[in-house]
């Protein structure tokens, strides 16, 4: 288990995808105010029950000033990663983002592969070195924001 939450955001949209030891959770929500807070909802149940920390990644394939408008950037933290340039996957502590740059290379190497949010996991982990978990372990003093 990757332990990631793979986020693709649309256009006024983004999907979510994360493995558990029950299977996966993928589910769609706009990028409103709403739609954040039926995520949180939604997953917060599915998480609960899991040990230790998830990281969450976001793919978005457009210009890095969008991501910052999302709702959602901006309350799972991506959009401080943004503004920090800590952004990458295992160059700073999660959320992390794949850039378009990033997105176009993956896709020109594998051709067959669609952007979806599964493949945005994919990508993440492809990204991160080996031993992201340890590198960025659960810590008491910070509440993940599906906690």
């Amino acid at each position: 288990m990757t332990r990631i939450i793979a986020v693709l955001l649309m256009l006024g949209q983004f999907e979510v995808a994360v493995e558990t030891s029950k299977g996966y959770f993928v589910a769609t929500f706009p990028d409103t105010e709403t739609g954040v807070t039926e995520f949180l909802q939604a997953i917060r149940p599915v998480l609960e029950a899991e040990p230790g920390r998830f990281y969450p990644c976001v793919a978005y394939d457009g210009p890095a000033r969008d991501v910052l408008q999302s709702l959602l950037a901006e309350r799972i933290g991506l959009a401080q990663n943004l503004r920090t340039g800590l952004r990458d996957p295992g160059v700073a502590d999660a959320p992390w983002i794949v850039r378009n740059d990033r997105i176009a290379t993956y896709l020109a190497s594998n051709p067959a592969e669609k952007l979806d949010v599964k493949l945005v996991e994919k990508m993440c982990v492809s990204l991160l070195p080996r031993n992201y978990m340890q590198l960025y372990p659960e810590k008491a003093d910070v509440k993940e924001f599906y906690r």
